[in-house]
């Protein structure tokens, strides 16, 4: 059973706003199935609404995604409000402008607006990215308890470039400096050419509940301005700690 729900997690997946329909021979070359599986989780999938057919006999998302859409957009509306400072943060940074949050140990972005600027970053609101090679992923993971970020260290850490951070002990001098600091940056960390800065964003008890970030290519982040750009990223967190009702 629970590898059903799985499989059908995955035919979920596999729809993007790139992707709008499939069909059951495209999803089982897609996710290397059998054919007949495919088709017995489509079916459960369309007659649970999920799923709705084409007159091409292709499927596509049903409108009972838009029902649980509304309730996770209910879930996450106190987030939102920080939609005025991050438009300026992008208009000042011409940059892209991120806000994340830690859900199920990984950091997961909720908001993502670009400046009007060739060269942009290629993520994705609501899929997963990893704590620990992330400048969002590491200001979210430093501001958690010392036993959750073992338990993240003790599942491994993926190398994704040269400088991803993979041994122990580099991880926790990171940590260290990101809780002094109050910012984090990933130097092409996660992805080679991208550079990132990040800071916390807090509620009224001083914990940190999501994280603010600007990213652009390296070449145009300039590492010599760090400093600068860092205390800017700071100051909008702040902002929108002050904006939201957390």
């Amino acid at each position: 059973m629970i590898n059903s729900v799985r499989q059908a997690i995955r035919i979920m997946n596999c729809f993007s706003t790139k992707t709008t329909e499939l069909g059951v021979s495209e999803l089982a070359l897609l996710l290397s199935m059998n054919r007949s599986t495919v088709h017995h989780l489509v079916t459960t999938l369309y007659n649970e609404g999920l799923l709705t057919k084409t007159p091409n006999r292709k499927y596509r998302p049903g409108a009972k995604l838009l029902d649980w859409g509304q309730l996770a957009n209910e879930q996450y509306k106190p987030f939102f409000i920080a939609n005025s400072v991050i438009d300026n943060l992008v208009k000042r940074s011409n940059e892209t402008v991120h806000l994340g949050i830690l859900e199920n140990e990984s950091v997961s972005y909720l908001i993502k607006t670009e400046p009007s600027r060739p060269v942009r970053i290629g993520t994705s609101i609501g899929i997963p990215k990893p704590l620990h090679c992330t400048a969002l992923g590491k200001v979210l993971l430093s501001f958690q308890p010392d036993k959750f970020v073992e338990k993240i260290i003790s599942k491994g850490l993926r190398r994704y470039t040269q400088n991803t951070i993979v041994e122990r002990e580099a991880l926790w001098d990171e940590i260290q400096l990101i809780r002094k600091q109050g910012y984090a940056i990933d130097n092409e960390e996660f992805e080679e050419g991208l550079f990132c800065i990040a800071a916390p964003v807090r509620n009224y008890l001083g914990d940190v509940v999501c994280a603010l970030s600007v990213s652009g290519p390296e070449f145009r982040m300039n590492t010599e301005r760090i400093h600068i750009r860092s205390e800017i990223v700071i100051e909008n967190a702040y902002e929108v700690s002050r904006q939201c009702d957390f």
